[in-house]
């Protein structure tokens, strides 16, 4: 005889990068083993699985592979807080010595947004680009391999469209890109840098005295490694 299903409360939350309403459900039990034993594996295995979860919670609805890095965090953390609990531990070292705990609590999170952050930026005068936010999983490639050759890809599958007076090329050719970046200047290049150093990011602003010194913390806890505890 078949157990009896149960049901599983959903939730609502707006998309960060659009304002577009989303229902998600919480991890199941399965679905959190996997998640431990992703813990234990390597950064690319965690950000495969972490995009799985999230696709499977918000019940295959979203084109998770084309999502901004900060919508996944911004989600994941809201699974997170509605699966295990709102409220995550963790512990910095003061200079004293001394461990701090900081109580987290991941409804307070925010996406915070740059009112000068634009995604049209003019290289010369004449020559600009579109650009669009890197997906969850190029991120990741990054913090896991900071070699230049691996930003200038990344930086390259991130332009949209390149225009000039005349015309908009849409549909780049990957190597076409990383050619167009290697003829930047340093000028030039750091226009782009300046988008991806202030894009939108999940940040949750944390202060608290240590104990036993007395010293006053402050830190903004930004990115998904940063939550995942």
């Amino acid at each position: 005889m078949a157990l009896p299903a149960l049901d599983v409360h959903t939730y609502e939350l707006v998309l960060p990068s659009t304002g577009v309403k989303v229902k998600y459900r919480p991890f199941l039990v399965k679905e959190y083993k996997i998640l431990l034993t992703a813990l234990e594996t390597d950064v690319q295995e965690i950000s495969r699985i972490v995009l799985e979860l999230v696709d499977a919670c918000t019940f295959n609805k979203l084109d998770i592979n084309k999502l901004a890095h900060f919508d996944v965090e911004y989600l994941f953390l809201q699974l997170r807080a509605k699966s295990i609990g709102e409220i995550a531990n963790l512990n910095i070292n003061c200079d004293c010595g001394a461990k701090i705990n900081f109580e987290l609590n991941l409804n307070n999170a925010i996406i915070d947004k740059i009112e000068s952050h634009n995604n049209k930026i003019m290289i010369t005068d004449n020559i600009g680009v579109i650009m669009r936010y890197p997906k969850f999983d190029e991120l990741v490639d990054i913090y896991d391999n900071l070699k230049t050759e691996k930003v200038i890809e990344v930086v390259a599958k991130c332009i949209d469209k390149v225009f000039n007076q005349d015309e908009v090329f849409e549909n780049l050719d990957q190597q076409e890109s990383i050619e167009f970046l290697n003829n930047f200047t340093k000028e030039q290049f750091d226009k782009l840098e300046n988008f991806f150093s202030t894009m939108p990011k999940v940040k949750q602003k944390i202060d608290k005295n240590c104990n036993n010194c007395g010293k006053h913390h402050e830190y903004d806890i930004e990115g998904l490694q940063n939550f995942f505890v």
